[in-house]
């Protein structure tokens, strides 16, 4: 029983119930105001003995003066300030290093390749080949390299959309009519993505066409890793989507693959691949228990479907990463026994894909996002080797950027 003197948990939920209520307008506009006050607030010139008043008493003044709304005390601001969390109107966007991706540029050669754009005279920097590095570290960076990632590939669809409509107008089509065709895997990183592209959607996001370039689930504890489950939230957010999905099961035996892309669950999506604008996968590394390959071949090998022998196989290849379900090693990709991956494009294809005018590949490098283990020896190729860049946006950490270095020490 509560105390007559204590106030109840719920007593300040119910005594702010009201702001749930409140138009999205009013709330963004206490939330701007409020992060106004606070940046003059906290100005370190302003004299000790005349401060202005504190943010929250600020927007009370000034909802008074200029909004006539005298029932909003600053005891409200907060909760306030949390309705407009809640609704997505905070996001916080990552710091980028400019100097370790200069370094990483230098180091491995790849100043030709980054000027290098899928528009032959273009000189916008958003058409070039790029590497991102989020100045982030710890347990949280694998979250926001995938946030970082998402916010490049809200530029790429804007950015695509306006290409297209632009061609429609010329060919007197309707350009209302266009839509960006993104296509994605299965995955950790993946789902941070979604997630963060549906956070920033809105009325004016363009139309969508989303693909899924692998199938997902892998196995019974790993269903909700199946891209067509992101589909969801897209929807969700409200968006105009068409879904192309790939039904299918995760592996099957190598000498099939060519007659199992036939079979009509999956011969439309394979036909319908070309139509795809922008890709974004991860990567994950060998060494990683966390990797989704590794735990797939595991269980296979539990259930006695393969030898045990077979991720040792791959190891003495020299295997250090996949990428859509499918294993690489310093010098391409890697095939491994008896079973391959079902994916709309393998390793080659996706290295030829980003070369094509017009197409991008973002490629996730961040750490494990279950353990925060960082993916050098998987990232190293796609630096090293010319024949693996098989991408035109690279987004990675801080610390795998210094690995990436031979300096982990490095001063940036």
């Amino acid at each position: 029983m509560t105390s007559p003197n204590r106030k109840s948990p719920l007593d300040g939920k119910s005594r702010h119930a009201s702001l749930a209520a409140e138009d999205d307008e009013f709330v963004y506009a206490v939330c701007e105001r409020f992060f106004q006050c606070m940046k003059e607030t906290h100005n370190p010139d302003a004299s000790q003995t005349k401060r202005p008043p504190g943010p929250a008493t600020a927007v009370v003044d000034w909802l008074v003066r200029e909004r006539g709304r005298d029932d909003v005390t600053r005891e409200k601001i907060y909760p306030l300030i949390w309705q407009a969390f809640k609704r997505g109107f905070l996001l916080l966007k990552a710091p980028i290093k400019l100097k370790l991706r200069d370094r990483l540029v230098e180091k491995y050669d790849l100043g030709d390749y980054l000027a290098l754009n899928e528009s032959s005279d273009s000189v916008d920097s958003d058409a070039a080949r790029q590497i991102v590095v989020a100045n982030v570290t710890g347990r949280t960076a694998s979250q926001h390299v995938g946030s970082v990632a998402a916010d490049e590939i809200i530029k790429l669809i804007y950015r695509v959309a306006e290409e297209k409509r632009a061609r429609a107008v010329a060919e007197g089509l309707d350009p209302n009519q266009t839509r960006v065709h993104l296509g994605f895997g299965a995955g950790y990183a993946a789902m941070e993505v979604v997630r963060r592209l549906a956070d920033r959607a809105d009325a004016h996001t363009p139309k969508l066409t989303l693909h899924a370039i692998s199938p997902g689930g892998f196995y019974i504890p790993r269903q909700e890793m199946d891209p067509t489950v992101y589909f969801n939230t897209f929807i969700e957010a409200g968006l105009d989507v068409e879904c192309v999905g790939l039904f299918s099961t995760p592996v099957v035996a190598t000498e099939d693959f060519e007659r199992f892309k036939q079979n009509p669950s999956l011969h439309r999506s394979f036909k319908k691949r070309d139509e795809i604008d922008i890709i974004f996968t991860s990567i994950a590394s060998a060494d990683d228990e966390h990797g989704l390959f590794r735990q797939y071949f595991e269980y296979l090998s539990k259930e006695n479907l393969v030898d045990a022998s077979e991720l040792e196989a791959l190891e003495a290849q020299g295997w250090v990463g996949d990428i859509l379900f499918q294993p690489f090693s310093p010098t391409g990709a890697l095939t491994p026994k008896p079973y391959r991956a079902v994916a709309l494009f393998t390793f080659d294809e996706l290295a030829e894909f980003s070369r094509r005018p017009g197409k991008h590949v973002v490629v996730i490098g961040g750490p494990c996002g279950a353990c925060g283990a960082p993916k050098t020896n998987a990232l190293r190729p796609l630096l090293a080797n010319p024949d693996a860049r098989l991408w035109t946006r690279l987004i990675i950490d801080r610390d795998a950027a210094k690995a990436l270095l031979d300096d982990p020490t490095i001063d940036d």
